[in-house]
């Protein structure tokens, strides 16, 4: 008997739409830990010791794990900060494994030990994503502020050649926009695909300071145009295309939330507290409190935040460009204080996509 083979893409998303609306995808913060010290990064506020130092126990997190398995979660990602650096993070992936995840990592690789090098060579990952931003020791010092650049690309290639699944992702900002073809052409000797990000987004902890590093938004449109935003590829339904003009509508609500945040996934904070959506923080459930299911957590966070509405005339209400904007309610209150309050870069990066696209503006 021959058995039918198709891409994973396809598979994952004739998947998503037979499981509907239920919480099949999680992403744990497993600690806001990291060897890296990226200006850019949204977590890095909280790689200090006040904030490791109440990392969740090892008990706590398998309890996690069992509720997010009682729950029918399939996608578990272990994330941060960056997860390796946990000592018990072999015995935190081995349960996960054992629960039947279909298991991704998202680290620096700047931290894996022989000990999670070997539980990988035994039970390999679906997927390990590192991000890499630079091609060159100077300007990986300038981003990263570490010398750990060698450390990364050498645990890069071990893996590689071992057979386990490595995707490489880049940030691209202003201060490596000029090695991002150095940067392709290394990501492409590795035999990887380029996927490049110009999107940067205020911390945590509302600092703002971050954004002064987003690229000017004409070449930030020239940057995605020649080298490709990956972001938008990956939310694509497989041999379906997206043109911009088919994005552009009046809002028929004033939902303030229309994203596909908590359509099947959510997010695990280092403390335990469960959300819809990695950037918003402000309402969430604690998923530690005895009795407390990941099921009716996700029902709440959904009620909750797709019930808000537009109390204002802010002009993100009745937009009719909110389809195509980076503009969001959680990117907005990071950067602004305010879930409603518009971003001038979003507005001036939109105007550049519809100029780019030979769409008469605003």
């Amino acid at each position: 008997m021959t058995i039918k083979t198709q891409k994973y893409k396809t598979f994952s998303w004739d998947l998503h739409a037979m499981l509907g609306h239920r919480p099949s995808v999680a992403q744990l913060e497993l600690t806001y830990r990291c060897p890296l010290r990226c200006r850019h990064c949204y977590t890095g506020c909280y790689n200090d010791r006040r904030s490791t130092d109440r990392d969740l126990s090892t008990r706590q997190v398998k309890t996690i794990l069992d509720k997010c398995k009682e729950a029918g979660v399939i996608w578990f990602c272990f994330t941060g900060g960056d997860p390796l650096t946990r000592p018990d993070f072999p015995e935190l992936y081995n349960h996960s494994k054992k629960l039947g995840f279909i298991v991704t990592i998202f680290t620096s690789l700047t931290a894996l030990s022989q000990k999670t090098f070997e539980t990988f060579r035994k039970s390999p990952p679906f997927c390990i994503e590192t991000t890499l931003n630079a091609a060159t020791l100077k300007t990986y010092r300038a981003v990263t502020v570490t010398h750990l650049f060698r450390t990364q690309l050498g645990n890069i290639k071990k893996l590689l050649n071992h057979g386990i699944s490595v995707k490489v992702k880049t940030q691209v900002t202003r201060q490596n926009i000029q090695e991002i073809a150095a940067i392709k052409k290394l990501v492409k000797s590795l035999g990887l695909d380029f996927r490049p990000s110009t999107m940067l987004f205020a911390c945590l902890d509302h600092d703002a300071s971050v954004c002064s590093l987003r690229l000017d938004p004409k070449k930030s449109i020239r940057v995605n145009k020649k080298y490709g935003y990956y972001d938008e590829e990956s939310s694509v339904r497989p041999n379906t295309k997206i043109r911009v003009k088919d994005l552009i509508q009046k809002p028929e609500s004033a939902k303030l939330f229309t994203c596909a945040a908590g359509g099947d996934s959510y997010w695990i904070s280092a403390r335990g507290e469960m959300t819809i959506c990695g950037s918003l923080k402000k309402t969430s459930y604690d998923l530690l409190k005895k009795g407390h299911t990941v099921s009716e957590g996700f029902q709440w966070l959904n009620q909750t935040i797709h019930g808000m509405t537009f109390k204002t005339q802010s002009k993100c209400r009745a937009c009719k460009y909110r389809r195509l904007c980076s503009w969001c309610p959680a990117r907005a209150y990071l950067e602004t204080g305010s879930l409603e309050k518009p971003i001038d870069y979003f507005c001036d990066l939109t105007r550049e996509t519809l100029r780019a696209n030979g769409i008469s503006s605003f």
